[in-house]
């Protein structure tokens, strides 16, 4: 059922609706969501810690500098969604797709990402430091410049078609990144190598 165009509370949200031009209140209680979808709504607060969203969709929706430290997020859609500075540390996501989004100076420190997949959105400056990448990251043809990823071991992680200038890595971490030939050049400072 489509809900459109109200102001409404969290406990007014039930599993399997859709919601558009929607506001929400600020929530007392620890927040739970499952089987929603967003589309142009408002959140009127910013805090979401520890927050649980399984199963959903915001298509075009405003987080920027929110805080989601230690959620659970699973088969959850980011769609056109502005993530700028966004606090998703010590985070659990498996199977959410990031597309068309800025993601900006977003944190996703300390997290575990679990079949992950980033389309076609900005990640400048991000922090994806001491992240467990499990079973794989792929990013299709995004901006990473100026990423941080100190500490997360980066095997199974496909940047070959994304963009950056440079990335904050520690060498023992590159084993098994999937890169292109252009982004190797980038990388080969890391290992101390020397071009002439």
């Amino acid at each position: 059922m489509m809900i459109k165009d109200k102001e409404l509370h969290f406990t007014d949200i039930v599993s399997g609706e859709t919601f558009e031009n929607c506001v929400f209140l600020k929530a007392n209680d620890l927040i739970r969501i499952s089987e929603v979808s967003f589309i142009d709504c408002t959140f009127e607060q910013s805090d979401f810690t520890s927050s649980e969203w399984l199963d959903c969709t915001f298509k075009r929706v405003n987080f920027v500098n929110c805080h989601f430290e230690k959620s659970i997020v699973y088969r959850t859609k980011f769609l056109t969604c502005n993530l700028l500075g966004v606090d998703f540390s010590t985070n659990s996501w498996k199977n959410n797709q990031i597309t068309d989004c800025r993601v900006d100076y977003a944190n996703f420190s300390d997290s575990k990402l679990i079949k992950c997949v980033v389309k076609d959105s900005s990640f400048k400056e991000t922090y994806f430091r001491y992240v467990e990448f499990k079973t794989g990251f792929t990013a299709t043809h995004c901006n990473f410049d100026g990423v941080s990823f100190l500490g997360s071991k980066l095997a199974k992680v496909d940047l070959s078609t994304s963009e950056f200038e440079t990335l904050e890595v520690f060498s023992e971490d590159l084993e098994g990144i999937i890169i292109n030939q252009f982004q190797a050049s980038t990388l080969i400072g890391v290992l101390g190598v020397i071009v002439k």
